[in-house]
């Protein structure tokens, strides 16, 4: 799997997809961009959107990111794990719309509950 904003992009009739795709090119910019002040404020922006995620996500990912890369890619990964457990318990029957690559790339990432 390349790009999972591409399988997501699938779903953006749905708002929370629509928005957290919006929050990944907003991330993606600003990294790309090299305005890493900016990638802070919207990282802390969506800690504070998805406080309880935040949490769990602290609580297995133990070490905190160092320098802005880190810092973007476990951005990446927490905005990944979101917009996987928002398909899959959001959208009925979104198998329907996948290929079985994509699907098997979405369970995966999905955060254990």
């Amino acid at each position: 799997m390349n790009d999972y904003l591409v399988v997501f992009e699938k779903f953006k009739d749905v708002k929370e997809i629509h928005d957290l795709c919006d929050d990944v090119q907003k991330l993606r910019e600003y990294y790309y961009t090299k305005q890493f002040q900016k990638m802070q404020e919207h990282i802390k922006s969506l800690m504070f959107k998805y406080s309880f995620e935040t949490l769990m996500w602290n609580a297995v990912n133990t070490q905190p990111p160092l320098t802005c890369e880190q810092a973007y890619i476990n951005a990446e990964n927490f905005l990944c794990a979101q917009g996987a457990k928002i398909i899959t318990e959001k959208i009925f029957g979104y198998q329907n719309c996948l290929t079985p690559d994509e699907i098997s790339f979405i369970e995966s990432v999905k955060p254990k509950e």
